[in-house]
């Protein structure tokens, strides 16, 4: 073998070790992620929505919470003539 080809194995095999290892460590963290749990029936979006998007319960308590903060801020600032 020449000097050029042994290098050039060399780092075929440092690359190809590389990959290897960037691959087990990508299937080792998804083996270990915990799996997010199901939502109920009443919290989970319609079909084509994502999760993000607020529904069922979340989003009764979010209008609460914003009616009552809107409440409270016309409270504390009357209009006046």
């Amino acid at each position: 073998m020449t000097p050029t080809s042994q290098a050039d194995l060399a780092l075929l095999l440092l690359l190809l070790s590389l990959a290897v290892l960037v691959g087990a460590s990508a299937y080792v963290g998804s083996t270990l992620r915990p799996a997010l749990p199901s939502l109920p029936d009443e919290d989970c979006p319609p079909p084509g929505l994502s999760r993000l998007l607020p529904v069922g319960l979340q989003v009764d308590l979010e209008c609460r919470r914003g009616l009552e903060a809107m409440e409270r801020w016309l409270r504390a600032h009357p209009v006046r003539p």
